[in-house]
């Protein structure tokens, strides 16, 4: 019993022990401090692994505005100008939706978002009748006019073939084919004198002329710019006119004493005829000027006599071919040589 007591009597000493008490309470707050920042820890590690935040400011800079200040700071001109816009909007009623798709696939420049023009969206995207495109001073872009040289080459070649071959089947160019070509050639070109060359009034007058309307007509199909003009007093058309009877008047010098010429081919020019030398200045002038004077001659009558007044009159798309045909003669020839329907014309559809 006195070894029992003795004990508890211990054990009690122990547990009111203010050194030992101290040192317990010590070690379980410091363990208690340790596992919460250990815990915290790892807590915030998973967070920043598994979620995240949505940064609702990350693509500012596409924004339409960057700041309440620069949206408030229109000017009347822009805001007339956004209204007008929205009023063409609202008649678009066949494409709806595609207005919203444009805007949201236009890509905004940085520093430059605010100042987007709305019309050259609607404009690229093809989103406006040519009407409306008009009414925001929307213009097309023009085409840099050319002169097609290749193709004017070679309807110019072939109509020289189509000549010379029927030249060959004359018994007046098949008897002088003979002799030295280089010699033969020289003595014909030296031979030229004189206006009349001994051909009848037909061949010098009226033949030539259509021949050199020819020529000046291919040059004008081959120009975008000269093409376009219309008969009347406009400057350009003058212009164009006279280009086309330079044109004529190197080809007509050529087929007369060229390389492949009348000289050359059939020595036209070795021989007289009527007391006359067969090579003369009559060719020469009269293919391109009266030629050229042809050549408006026939626009005037497509302007006053075709367009205005026949086509105006019926709508017979059989007569209107036939006509055009017939009352302008060398257009029909010239439009056959760039492989097209005879009664063709560039400003008309028919």
């Amino acid at each position: 019993m006195r070894d029992y007591v003795r004990k508890r009597r211990n054990i009690i000493k122990i547990q009111t022990n203010p050194k030992w008490l101290f040192s317990v309470r010590i070690s379980l707050f410091t363990s208690v401090i340790l596992l919460s920042y250990s815990l915290a820890q790892a807590q915030e590690k998973e967070i920043k692994l598994n979620i995240t935040i949505p940064n609702s400011f990350k693509n500012y800079k596409n924004l339409p505005a960057q700041n309440f200040r620069d949206a408030e700071e229109l000017s009347v001109k822009e805001v007339k100008h956004i209204q007008t816009v929205h009023a063409l909007e609202s008649e678009r009623e066949k494409a709806p939706f595609a207005l919203v798709e444009a805007e949201n696939e236009t890509s905004v420049k940085e520093n430059d978002s605010d100042k987007t023009d709305i019309k050259d969206v609607l404009i690229e995207k093809n989103l406006y009748k040519i009407e409306d495109k008009e009414k925001l001073g929307w213009q097309p872009a023009k085409e840099k006019e050319k002169f097609h040289w290749k193709y004017a080459l070679i309807e110019s070649g072939v109509f020289l073939g189509f000549q010379h071959g029927f030249r060959m089947i004359q018994k007046k160019t098949t008897r002088e084919l003979g002799g030295p070509f280089f010699r033969d050639w020289a003595q014909s070109v030296k031979n030229l004198r004189g206006w009349e060359d001994g051909d009848n009034l037909f061949t010098n007058y009226i033949a030539h002329p259509g021949q050199g309307a020819i020529t000046g007509r291919i040059f004008i199909n081959n120009s975008d710019r000269s093409k376009k003009q219309e008969f009347g007093k406009s400057k350009k058309y003058w212009e164009s006119r006279f280009k086309a009877m330079a044109w004529s008047a190197v080809w007509s010098t050529q087929f007369e004493l060229g390389p492949i010429s009348e000289a050359s081919l059939g020595n036209v020019g070795l021989r007289q005829k009527n007391g006359h030398s067969t090579m003369s200045y009559v060719d020469l002038v009269m293919t391109p000027v009266a030629g050229t004077g042809l050549v408006v001659a026939e626009d005037a009558v497509d302007k006053f006599f075709l367009r205005n007044w026949l086509e105006k009159k019926t709508g017979n798309k059989f007569i209107i071919k036939i006509s055009r045909s017939l009352f302008t003669p060398t257009t029909s020839i010239a439009n056959m040589l760039r492989w097209q329907m005879p009664w063709r014309r560039d400003n008309r559809r028919l």
